[in-house]
């Protein structure tokens, strides 16, 4: 075989391979660079910010916040899809920490600081703090606090961190 044949043959060869167009890898980088921007874009604007969850227990809706002289009141609606009831251990608003609090269920208080399992609904979580909370002041009504429960649910132990729209003060 000559160096001619050669080259005609290798040439017929690549020409008859299969490969992507060139508009369809286009159109691929073009959706996966929409998905790509949509995915950014939820996470940088907050899109999702009044939304948590972890294990089960899903704080769905807007959570506020009121305060009046020394007591805290955080209410928010949930839902616990769980076979487990979800015990609230602990919260923290601002930076003010507390395991010692009254838990209201559709507006009932309860005895134990369970969210039963199956429950869709709203809470409050009422508790006295013992020292002025950052951010509690009346130039930051209709801003943001930070709201943090820890919960026990079935064997896990997450937290769940929303931001919650302070009411008054």
């Amino acid at each position: 075989m000559n160096f001619r044949r050669k080259m005609r043959y290798g040439r017929r060869y690549l020409r008859s391979r299969k490969a992507i167009s060139g508009a369809v890898t286009a159109l691929i980088l073009v959706i996966v660079s929409v998905a790509l921007a949509l995915a950014v874009a939820v996470f940088a604007f907050g899109l999702f910010g009044s939304f948590g969850s972890s294990g089960n227990l899903q704080v769905v809706g807007t959570t506020y916040t009121k305060y009046a002289g020394n007591q805290v009141i955080v209410n928010m609606t949930v839902k616990n899809p769980s076979s487990n009831p979800a015990s609230i251990n602990a919260i923290t608003v601002g930076n003010y920490t507390t395991s010692k609090f009254y838990l209201y269920l559709n507006g009932k208080l309860q005895t134990s600081a369970e969210i039963p399992a199956g429950f869709s609904g709203q809470i409050g979580i009422a508790f006295q703090n013992t020292t002025a909370v950052p951010g509690f002041t009346t130039t930051n009504v209709g801003g943001t606090v930070p709201v943090t429960l820890a919960i026990t649910e079935g064997t896990l132990s997450p937290t769940i961190t929303v931001n919650a729209v302070l009411q008054s003060v």
